[in-house]
């Protein structure tokens, strides 16, 4: 296995506590990172480069946990993941139109065992790097010592910009700062003062600037780079490209949010390998030019007041091995989902409190409809429908999560049950119920704000899911059913491996709670596309132990049959009105007879990054009521790329992946994986393989670019702007694509 960037963690046997494993330096450089990140010793909580990455630097391999973990995620994909097939050959499926590298698993784990990492922190780097670069946000592997304890920060964000004049694509320094008010004026200083003792000057002079060269490359190249390699969140080259930099999303209430990309942030992933970032810079009017050593400067994630070691021995023990094992589970965990929101929109809210700030655009742009800014009908719990002319339309939608922090049956839960006409559907149905009552509410919230829009004139709909990492898969179905008559939900199917058939059938057998199964694979979780009702124990054979049911399927070195269609339930949502406790019965909504508006009168805005529920309600929408769609960003004047990405299947997070097998008397089985002797923090695999309009190719792999695609500009990065440059897109595009400058250069590929 060859690894462009090598990193890859192992850790420490939990048998009784271990001593921390010697390293070479005499040094304690945990000890160093704990003085300087305890803001209870009156610091700051800002951390040297040296002393952080010197800190989780200093542990040697240990074998036999490289083994174990090795073993425990060889099995999971191998026994769970539903494209590890197509992942091997993944560079030429469908045509090679996506931006992806072959990488073959099971192969890449055995040539693992034999590899002797210079550090731990290599093992598990490097293990982190082989699942990101499959381009699916559903799978990935986090450990919490080398991948989560500690965040780097540089001085200043990017803007990717197209100009509008001469459509050169360039960058600038943000005039955003990524650390600001959330953290406090003296923690914000204290980060300016260390960036201007190391450039000779005080940074904030510098934002603003164009960025000439960055470590010797064009801007724009390294961009595209750090995109293709640090970003594992899409399978198209410039949906990595737009989350790299930066997410402008527009929240609930209209305000504009702007949180920074890893290209700024270096958060849950593997530390910065050098220890500045060299920037050529001119000034606005080109009368100056600097080069500068933009240094990254550390911080315990979350903003930690206290960190939990003190030294080299207590960082081992206490955040690099896994905390004793609990007894068995009594209750479902609920952090799976089929489509789920995983923790993009989680983190993204949870850095807007602590690291990343929202930063707020001015609301009086010129030439908007409605007092200077686009009028907004209704500001939700969820999203916001606004008028952006007389007759169009637009609502913003970061999120299909319902979920409330007080629980799905706390207080506010509580309020909107209250509002329900059947007061007995609780959502509590399915892979990652209970989702409480609030999940109709969201339902209820968007009929009435896309009501309000059609009431109010509006002619022409634009649904701006731009940066919307997913929630309960049923609520994606739920806002294309409530608008069009006659949708149907999308399917999925399963490799039928041996560690899979097993679970199926134990699930079908001892998991049969119709209200809120304990496992991921119980006859609750699915329904019969035929009946729309959940199958039956008995049907176990006929959608997936019959080996003449499904399909067999080759990719490259590999053969598995996949199960016969089904759907997955993901909140508890059923649309049957010959069901109790059905959506329409529970909201009170009438199901559509007519559309809400022509098809061709709705589109989709996004920036590539609509995921996980969100792409499967968008391929929905697209690929079978009919709706345009349109993309922005990307290199500049490239074609336009895909609208949605990572709508995988039946997604099995890291308490599911140990748990279920645990409640189904398959703990011990020799093919069920064992928890992790590490502290992993993250680990998560796509169990289901989800189908959209297609039947060649699962939606995770058939590629769909938009119609139309438009730049980034210095007036389309504010998204009031954006949506009217998209609504010329209502027509076509023809002839709205410039000679992009520079020319596209990705790197060549390594294979794995």
């Amino acid at each position: 296995m060859h690894l462009k960037s090598a990193c890859i963690a192992a850790f420490a046997v939990l048998s009784g506590v271990q001593a921390a494993p010697t390293g070479s330096s005499s040094v304690d450089f945990c000890q160093l990172a704990a003085q300087q990140g305890n803001v209870q010793l009156n610091t700051t909580g800002w951390i040297d480069y040296h002393n952080a990455v010197g800190c989780i630097t200093s542990f040697p391999l240990n074998k036999a946990i490289r083994d174990a973990t090795l073993d425990t995620v060889e099995k999971t994909i191998v026994g769970q993941y539903s494209f590890t097939d197509m992942a091997a050959v993944a560079s030429t499926i469908d045509k090679a139109q996506w931006d992806l590298q072959d990488i073959d698993l099971p192969k890449a784990m055995k040539a693992a065992y034999k590899k002797n990492y210079a550090t731990d922190k290599e093992f598990h780097d490097e293990l982190t790097i082989l699942l990101r670069q499959l381009g699916d946000a559903h799978t990935g592997y986090r450990h919490a010592g080398y991948h989560a304890t500690f965040a780097f920060y540089q001085p200043w964000g990017f803007d990717v910009i197209v100009d509008s004049k001469t459509h050169e694509q360039y960058v600038k320094l943000a005039a955003e700062s990524p650390v600001a008010a959330g953290l406090g004026p003296a923690v914000a200083a204290d980060f300016y003062a260390k960036v201007a003792r190391a450039i000779g000057r005080d940074p904030k002079e510098l934002v603003g600037w164009k960025v000439l060269e960055i470590d010797g490359h064009h801007p724009i190249k390294y961009v595209e780079k750090w995109a293709d390699t640090k970003v594992g969140l899409a399978k198209a080259a410039n949906q990595r490209f737009n989350v790299a930099t930066g997410r402008i999303t527009v929240q609930k209430n209209g305000d504009i949010a702007k949180s920074f990309g890893t290209i700024t942030v270096n958060s849950n992933m593997e530390a910065p390998e050098q220890p500045h970032r060299k920037l050529k810079l001119q000034s606005p009017d080109g009368s100056e030019t600097v080069t500068v050593d933009a240094p990254w400067i550390a911080r315990h994630r979350l903003g930690a007041s206290t960190p939990v070691y003190t030294d080299k021995q207590s960082f081992y023990t206490n955040i690099c091995l896994a905390p004793p094992k609990e007894k068995e589970l009594k209750k479902r965990s609920l952090t799976a989902q089929t489509a789920a929101g995983f923790d993009f929109y989680e983190e993204q809210l949870e850095q807007a409190v602590t690291l990343l700030p929202n930063t707020t655009f001015p609301t009086n742009i010129a030439n908007a409809f409605g007092n200077g800014y686009p009028k907004i009908l209704k500001a939700g719990d969820w999203g916001s429908y606004s008028l952006l002319t007389p007759e169009i339309g637009v609502t913003s939608l970061p999120t299909f999560s319902s979920d409330d922090p007080s629980g799905p049956f706390g207080p506010v839960a509580q309020a909107c049950l209250a509002t329900l006409a059947d007061k007995e559907a609780t959502a509590n149905i399915g892979t990652g119920g209970p989702a409480g009552p609030r999940f109709y509410c969201f339902i209820k919230e968007i009929h009435e704000g896309l009501s309000i829009l059609k009431k109010a004139g509006a002619k022409k709909v634009i649904l701006d899911w731009t940066n919307n990492g997913g929630g309960w898969g049923d609520l994606g179905f739920a806002y294309i059913a409530v608008m069009f008559p006659g949708v149907e939900r999308d399917v999925a199917s399963f490799r039928m491996t041996p560690l899979f058939t097993k679970l199926i059938a134990k699930a079908f057998e001892l998991d049969r709670n119709e209200t809120t199964p304990l496992t991921m694979f119980g006859p609750a979780n699915f329904l019969d596309p035929k009946t729309a009702r959940a199958p039956l124990p008995t049907d176990v054979d006929r959608f997936f132990l019959d080996p003449k049911a499904g399909r067999y399927e080759t990719y490259g070195p590999y053969t598995s049959r996949y199960s016969n269609l089904i759907n997955i339930v993901d909140g508890g949502a059923m649309f049957n009105e010959e069901l109790p406790h059905n959506v329409w019965a529970a909201t009170g909504i009438k199901k559509p007879t007519e559309p809400m508006w022509d098809p061709k009168n709705v589109m989709l805005l996004t920036n590539g990054f609509c995921g996980s529920t969100c792409a499967h309600a968008a391929r929905v929408a697209v690929d079978h009521v009919g709706i345009r769609s349109t993309v922005k960003g990307g290199t500049a004047g490239s074609k336009p790329f895909p609208f949605s990405a990572f709508p995988g299947g039946n997604v099995v997070d890291i308490e599911q992946i140990f748990s279920d097998p645990t409640k189904i008397d398959m703990a011990n089985d020799p093919l069920t994986p064992q928890p992790f002797d590490a502290n992993i923090a993250l680990f998560r695999v796509n169990a289901g393989v989800g189908y959209s309009a297609r039947t060649d190719l699962p939606a995770e792999y058939a590629y769909k670019p938009a119609d139309c695609r438009i730049d980034i500009t210095e007036t389309t990065i504010f998204p009031a702007n954006a949506w009217l440059e998209a609504a010329k897109t209502f027509d076509g595009c023809e002839g709205q694509t410039h000679p992009p400058t520079p020319p596209k250069c990705h790197p060549k590929k390594p294979h794995y």
